[in-house]
């Protein structure tokens, strides 16, 4: 059931004048890992803006982007983004409500999507000072409900890159923010670090071979490829129209329903998002049930990640990925077989269908540079890597002569009706395997062969630069979803991907919603801490119990609990953990190996400054009871920098309804 904002916002008023924020003057509201959810509730009760909010964020992106860790993860940065924010304040404060669905929520576009008044490059350095005349569908729907557009984000050039993203004279490599070692995978590998980084909230990446899907996987994101159709690619450069879709990325899964309930819909001019007509749900986001699992028969296709081309460590993790779904109700069909899967020859992404597509976008697009694929390829501004693609493209035949086009038509279709079958005679509701076979490429390095014996590369793998497994739903144009499941190798992020039939995308989205619920894998990358004016930052570290008291919830007198702190000592670590150890007086009359009076967890934490608390998350407690649960403890800082977490009330052995507070001093 949706709660309205009216009632979350009432709530939110209550806890903040029971429970005081306790920040500093000038001190930052805290972006880092903020949902939709946080701001908008931040929001109702005053205690924010869209602009505080819009210049947090490009003070990270100040400190992080392209000094200290140098993500690299954007091109342009708009500057009219605190200009926006103004407005949708002056909004706000004439009306009472917000805009929209988005109200101030900055967002990361990928920059193959008009953007008005903002370049628009496609990763080519021959469009550095190209302006669309206007925003492409998806983005004026992204205003229109109180979106930010805060920045474009970098790419390979003209979205040709799945394994890495470095491949662009305009910006060169993307660093994954877990381990700036690494490649963010492509091609929305920019709006992937972005997000992972904190740069915005949610991103806008376009996904034909997987460009979506493997940056979520790499960043420790949910980014949904939708069904072809479902979201309008107009003003979106084009690299093959058959499987080209924009598709929404975010930190967590409800996120990422909220972005896809905004940009959702038919495009007159687009004749392909006319058949979503009928299959969109009133909201994606009604459909998000932590119990969604229960029941659903979901297919393993071990076809697509043998152990001759995938590494053991992600055959090992995705082992427990299928014991946690087991767990949240999921039956498992293991193995799930296509049969005429490895017969067909995998359809190509062919260079006639990119001639002819480009060539028609350059058509609508009038004043852009180089105007056609020729232009393109003779102005030898390409990176590299493209330029003989390019070539090819040039000379490529007419798009309905060409044989590699006209047969790669035909074995898509036979994808398609193998896997109906195939998913018709076992009853399987969705697909599941990796979203990718291989850790992520080194940053600079497209080839390094991953096997002991000599084999030619790239073809002939495995690498990691062609590990993907998105190729089935991108062959099949059906919706698929990379979600967090764990972390490998040097602190990297690996992905589950739930692949779904055609239309599919509430069903596949509550799934992944009901296996984040069960699992919360997402954890922030510690190469881009909270800013030191952060109120996050002034949480991180390590601190020691010192006072246990209570609070009369009617009076408000506190008093020293009859058992105070015996010792104590808690850490908020910056990439989102946990753990806390209380040992209260008294214990020492008490039986042998008894636990009383003594509370262990571990878990992690998140805060949450519209209703004044930080919650704690706990992953497992000394007392197994209490283990999943989720804490909120309402905090507040004294003039010597301690520390006071507060619980919600309840009744002491009196009768009477207190709150406990514990009082936490920081270790150096």
């Amino acid at each position: 059931m949706e709660i309205p904002n009216e009632v979350v916002g009432l709530a939110c008023l209550l806890f903040a004048v029971l429970f005081p924020l306790g920040a500093a003057e000038g001190e930052a509201f805290p972006v880092e890992e903020a949902s939709i959810a946080s701001l908008e509730a931040a929001y109702l009760t005053g205690q924010i803006t869209a602009h505080a909010v819009t210049q947090a964020y490009l003070d990270r992106i100040a400190a992080y982007d392209k000094r200290g860790p140098l993500i690299n993860s954007l091109i342009t940065l708009n500057p009219h983004a605190l200009e926006e924010a103004d407005r949708l304040d002056a909004a706000f404060k004439a009306t009472g409500k917000p805009v929209g669905p988005l109200h101030g929520i900055p967002v990361i576009v990928k920059d193959n999507v008009d953007v008005a008044a903002l370049p628009m490059t496609s990763g080519f350095q021959g469009w550095k000072n190209y302006y669309p005349p206007e925003d492409a569908p998806v983005v004026k729907k992204i205003r229109a409900a109180g979106g930010i557009i805060l920045a474009k984000s970098s790419l390979s050039e003209f979205a040709r890159g799945i394994g890495d993203n470095i491949n662009s004279v305009v910006s060169g490599f993307a660093r994954n923010p877990y381990n700036t070692a690494f490649a963010t995978g492509g091609s929305s590998g920019g709006t992937g670090a972005a997000l992972a980084a904190s740069f915005g909230v949610v991103g806008i990446g376009t996904d034909t071979g997987g460009s979506v899907r493997m940056p979520s996987a790499y960043n420790a994101l949910a980014g949904l490829r939708p069904t072809v159709g479902l979201v309008s690619r107009r003003g979106m450069v084009p690299l093959n129209s058959v499987r080209d879709t924009p598709g929404p990325m975010a930190r967590n899964v409800t996120d990422m329903a909220i972005l896809l309930d905004v940009i959702a819909g038919p495009d007159a001019e687009d004749t392909a998002t006319l058949r979503s007509a009928g299959h969109i749900p009133p909201t994606y986001t009604s459909r998000l049930k932590k119990d969604a699992l229960k029941g659903a028969r979901l297919g393993v296709l071990r076809q697509v990640f043998p152990p001759a081309v995938t590494d053991p460590r992600i055959i090992a993790r995705f082992e427990t990925t299928l014991a946690e779904l087991r767990a949240a109700g999921a039956e498992i069909v293991d193995p799930f077989v296509v049969p005429d899967i490895d017969s067909i020859p995998r359809p190509p992404q062919t260079s006639a269908r990119f001639k002819d597509d480009l060539t028609k976008w350059i058509a609508k697009h009038p004043g852009v540079p180089f105007p056609s694929v020729k232009a393109i390829a003779d102005s030898k501004l390409l990176h590299p890597v493209h330029q003989a693609f390019f070539d090819e493209s040039a000379d490529a035949t007419p798009v309905d002569q060409d044989p590699a086009t006209i047969e790669g038509a035909k074995n898509e279709q036979r994808y398609r009706d193998a896997f109906t079958a195939a998913m018709d005679a076992g009853k399987i509701d969705a697909v599941v395997f990796p979203t990718a076979a291989q850790l992520p490429a080194i940053n600079g390095d497209r080839n390094t062969q991953l096997v002991a014996e000599p084999k030619p590369a790239p073809s002939e793998g495995p690498t990691a630069l062609t590990s993907s497994l998105t190729f089935v739903g991108s062959s099949l144009q059906w919706p698929a979803l990379s979600v967090p499941s764990g972390y490998l190798g040097e602190g990297l992020p690996q992905g589950l991907q739930i692949l779904g039939r055609a239309w599919d995308e509430s069903k596949i989205v509550s799934y992944a919603y009901a296996y984040e619920q069960g699992t919360h894998y997402r954890r922030p990358p510690q190469t881009v801490p909270p800013l030191a004016n952060s109120l996050a930052s002034r949480f991180i570290g390590t601190w020691r119990l010192v006072a246990i008291r209570e609070r009369d919830r009617v009076t408000s007198v506190e008093t020293a609990a009859a058992r105070g702190p015996a010792g104590g000592q808690l850490i908020y670590a910056e990439n989102g953990r946990l753990s806390v150890q209380i040992v209260r007086t008294g214990r020492e009359n008490l039986p042998v190996g008894s636990a009383d009076g003594f509370s262990s967890y571990f878990g992690r934490w998140e805060l949450a400054p519209a209703e004044g608390c930080v919650i704690h998350y706990e992953d497992a407690n000394l007392n197994a009871a209490l283990a999943g649960q989720a804490e909120k403890r309402y905090y507040s800082f004294d003039a010597a920098g301690r520390l006071a977490l507060a619980t919600p009330p309840s009744r002491n052995t009196t009768g009477r309804e207190v709150i406990t507070v514990f009082v936490w001093e920081r270790i150096p």
